[in-house]
């Protein structure tokens, strides 16, 4: 009789240690490409980070309770966090990234929670790993933008969804609760979420022919659910205004065709074309290598053919689900930061997929323990070759492009620094600036130099000033900025000031124009 192959989860050879040692190194793995360089990779700031900055500030400083706006992407929860981070790091650039970086590795761990609980060890450390040195999740989790909590509150939700459901609630009905309230703070995104947890769970109970009595244990998470569901739309409650605009705000799709369109885009990112957006991809890369990618493809095809199990089921259902940030905005599709959104979920498939052709190689040669081996070589190679080529991509391609510094606001950031270096100026500071680069300078504006923001636009409405003015104007502005500087300040000297970033050392980043009265 045939011997039947046991199919084990790679490095099986260190025996006892191996579950142990497989998450220590897969979450070590992650925190290296998470907090290297940390301090200079990105190069600046975005918009979206500033501005939560800001209200983070106004949060510390002015104990102003956050509500939900498009400013803070409906997000308060995400305000909350950037607030402990700058109370206890202090107001600098690098205080907005350490959070993302923190929930970037720590979503590797509570991925491998998750996906244990639902398809076992080795696709959990397949899962994680690709988590851990994806290109893609690599930028969301150093950004600074709220698409680094996603990852780890969603599979957190789920694995305590699931532990919730089979232990019958208690204390894991507690923490669940905690996690649904997070959820709820979260905005949007969160809510959609806890309703797609409830629907299922209901369909589940609805369907079980033993349905579990009711424990007194249970209460304890029944009693939380409720209070932090109150606490939620009793915080809804002061947004009412910001949330009924906020279809248009966020320039959610009307209509069919935008959404077929968007559909296209976003199903084409994952192997043809990326995000065009340097903030978060190396603009047009696909979001994942084509080994990964491929597996994709495969993850999806052994899913399809398992839908009779429950867990293929949930997981088809759910990341179509929570892909519907991405899909329902016409703003930048593809977009990558809200895709994270289903991250974990993508590369749960592409694990499904190399686990599954693992299988087949041992099914093939069940008995030959040196062509079982051979298998298991091939896949850790291209495992390795994903490794490479995550650091590359990111530590070499994208770092090294001039669009991510134009991206991130480099310009903003070194005329924050002549701004604090003015200080001694008798004269008006005047910043010149588009509308996505004052928030940037507002957040980096450390020593509280006074300075009047103004568009180009705005330049004619500014009044004379008896000690004179000096305008210091990002190379955005500048067309417009001078000709309107030269109608109504004539007279001043404009320089130029360069980039860092320029190899050649000829890039105009910024200019200042000096009026002496």
């Amino acid at each position: 009789m045939a011997r039947t192959a046991k199919i084990r989860p790679p490095f099986v050879w260190l025996g006892k240690h191996t579950t142990a040692v497989s998450l220590i190194g897969t979450v070590g793995v992650g925190a290296f490409f998470r907090f290297y360089m940390l301090g200079s990779l990105p190069p600046g700031l975005d918009a979206g980070t500033a501005t939560v900055g800001l209200q983070a500030l106004n949060l510390l400083h002015n104990h102003g309770l956050p509500r939900f706006t498009q400013a803070n992407d409906y997000n308060i929860l995400w305000v909350f966090l950037q607030a402990v981070a700058l109370k206890y790091l202090g107001h600098t650039a690098l205080a907005l990234r350490v959070v993302p970086a923190i929930l970037g590795t720590v979503a590797i761990a509570t991925t491998w929670l998750w996906i244990r609980s639902w398809f076992g060890l080795r696709v959990a450390w397949l899962t994680a790993f690709l988590l851990a040195v994806t290109p893609w999740a690599i930028t969301i989790s150093r950004s600074g933008s709220s698409a680094a909590m996603w990852p780890a509150l969603v599979t957190l939700t789920l694995w305590l969804a699931t532990l919730t459901w089979r232990s019958g609630g208690g204390l894991w009905g507690l923490r669940l609760a905690i996690a649904l309230f997070l959820c709820l703070l979260a905005g949007p995104v969160g809510w959609l979420l806890v309703l797609c947890l409830a629907g299922v769970g209901l369909d589940v109970w609805l369907r079980r022919k033993n349905r579990p009595t009711f424990r007194p244990s249970a209460l304890i998470g029944v009693i939380g659910m409720v209070l932090v569901t109150a606490i939620a739309i009793y915080w809804l409650s002061f947004s009412r205004g910001t949330l009924g605009s906020f279809s248009r705000l966020m320039s959610v799709v009307t209509s069919i065709p935008d959404f077929l369109m968007n559909l296209v885009k976003t199903l084409l990112m994952f192997n043809v074309s990326g995000d065009q957006n340097y903030v978060n991809n190396l603009s047009g890369e696909p979001l994942l290598n084509a080994f990964v990618g491929l597996m994709l493809v495969a993850g999806i095809l052994v899913g399809f053919s398992r839908l009779h199990q429950r867990r293929y089921r949930l997981l088809f259902l759910l990341t179509p689900v929570m892909l519907l940030p991405a899909l329902l905005t016409t703003a930048g599709a593809p977009n990558a930061a809200r895709a994270a959104t289903a991250l974990p979920l993508v590369l749960a498939i592409a694990a499904i997929g190399i686990s599954y052709m693992l299988e087949l190689w041992y099914q093939t040669f069940p008995i030959n323990s040196a062509a079982r081996l051979t298998g298991q070589f091939a896949i850790f190679i291209l495992l390795a070759l994903t490794l490479f080529q995550g650091y590359t991509q990111y530590f070499r391609a994208w770092a090294g492009s001039s669009q991510v510094s134009v991206s991130y606001n480099q310009g903003a950031i070194q005329m924050a620094a002549l701004l604090a270096d003015a200080g001694t100026y008798k004269g008006q500071n005047v910043i010149v600036a588009t509308p996505g680069e004052l928030p940037v300078i507002a957040y980096l504006d450390y020593h509280g130099v006074p300075y009047v923001a103004a568009t180009d636009a705005q330049i004619l409405h500014i009044p004379n000033n008896p000690k004179g003015h000096q305008f210091i104007i990002s190379a955005a502005a500048t067309d417009n900025a001078t000709k309107a500087l030269k109608a109504k300040f004539a007279g001043g000297v404009l320089y130029p000031h360069y980039a860092s970033y320029s190899p050649a050392g000829d890039a105009e980043i910024y200019y200042t124009y000096t009026v002496s009265k």
